[in-house]
């Protein structure tokens, strides 16, 4: 989606960038003039478009404090007020409030001359109904269609449909996708798609989330923290903030995920159990330091008059000694059981919470014993729910490896 973006954004916007390079070629013989700071300083600049102004063909080489172009216009560099009917473009920097029916560009020295590059090309305002791009780092407000700063950025970007910077330090707000490749601190809000490749602390709020560091790590990451992504899916490579999601997925979850289905490729269990209500029994355990989601499916395969299979939800607590030759595991699950003959969400329900101890009898393996409560929340006539059923609550078993 973000690729099919960006094509859109360079075909809009691809005659006017090219019409205004090919009066910068024309130029192509000053270039190690226009790469320096410039010493001509001019009040007024008056374009009709690109090579036709008041300055004529050394337009390029001149700094102004006010551009108004009729059409297209090229300066060397503004500081104050420019102006332009279809687009602006400054070969080096653009500082005070820059307004364009179409496209701004700015600190394009620095993709032309990139070991003659300029740290800061945009400071200010700048509003256009297409684009916003500067070459170098930006400070200001970007408000437009597609905003990008191919540096750093440090303010708003405020994009119809899509923000891109480097890195961002403040916030992007935009209709479809929000973009900082090397990090960011502040927050983006996006309908679809927040995407940050690095340290990233704030907030992201939107339909997919993405960030490879979410949040600083450190032994006291709680609900307290300072970052936060929120939304539909929630993907990070190292979570040491918050999470709200339907799902939420990390390589390393050192944070605090609240979702139906939390994953953390580094930590989890698969445990075979038998208990009391199911013979058979796999538990899926996944989620972060500060709890998981318990994932479970049980089958009775030989024992009439109990249900035939079932499925439980819970959440579960995990204590570990150091080097991981004993646990004790706690949760509380609502489990969904199958009767025969009967559909599935009108079978037998039950609330249950287990206390199991492990302890490890082989490299890989550890032996579970433990003991349950269930309390019965629907019935089914003449269905048991437990081998041990004597009321709405009753005691249960359990016997496992992990």
């Amino acid at each position: 989606m973000q690729n099919i973006i960006i094509k859109t954004e360079k075909r809009a916007i691809s005659y006017i960038f090219f019409m205004l390079l090919a009066f910068e070629l024309i130029l192509a013989n000053p270039y190690q003039s226009f790469s320096q700071s410039y010493s001509r300083q001019s009040k007024i600049h008056i374009s009709a478009f690109p090579g036709f102004s008041n300055h004529q063909i050394d337009e390029m080489a001149n700094h102004y404090k006010l551009s108004l172009n009729l059409t297209s216009g090229i300066t060397g560099s503004v500081s104050g007020i420019e102006l332009g009917l279809i687009s602006n473009y400054n070969f080096e920097k653009f500082q005070g409030i820059q307004l364009a029916g179409f496209v701004n560009i700015s600190g394009v020295n620095n993709r032309l001359n990139p070991k003659e590059s300029i740290d800061e090309t945009f400071k200010g305002f700048q509003l256009a109904t297409i684009s916003n791009r500067t070459y170098g780092n930006g400070v200001g407000v970007q408000i437009s269609s597609f905003n990008s700063s191919y540096s750093g950025f440090i303010g708003l970007q405020l994009g119809v449909l899509t923000n891109k910077a480097r890195n961002l330090q403040g916030a992007q707000i935009a209709g479809l996708i929000n973009s900082s490749k090397i990090g960011m601190v502040g927050f983006q809000i996006a309908p679809l798609f927040n995407y940050s490749d690095g340290q990233t602390n704030g907030l992201q709020l939107g339909l997919l989330n993405y960030a490879r560091t979410a949040g600083f790590g450190h032994e006291f990451s709680s609900l307290f923290s300072d970052t936060w992504q929120i939304g539909l899916i929630n993907f990070s490579k190292v979570n040491n903030g918050n999470q709200i999601g339907l799902i939420n997925i990390s390589g390393k979850n050192n944070g605090v995920p609240l979702g139906l289905l939390n994953i953390d490729a580094s930590d989890g269990y698969v445990a075979l159990r038998a208990t009391d209500m199911f013979l058979s029994n796999i538990a899926l355990s996944t989620g972060s330091r500060f709890f998981q989601n318990l994932l479970q499916f049980g089958y009775n395969f030989s024992i009439s008059g109990l249900p035939s299979w079932g499925l439980g939800y819970g959440l579960e607590k995990e204590w570990t000694d150091q080097n991981r030759k004993k646990y004790l595991l706690l949760n509380t699950s609502l489990w969904q059981q199958k009767a025969a003959d009967i559909k599935l969400f009108k079978g037998p329900r039950v609330i249950r919470s287990e206390l199991i101890y492990g302890f490890k009898i082989s490299k890989y393996r550890y032996l579970e014993l433990g003991a349950a409560i269930n309390y019965e929340l629907a019935s089914v006539d003449q269905q048991e729910t437990s081998l041990l059923s004597i009321g709405q609550f009753f005691p249960g078993l359990i016997v496992g490896i992990q």
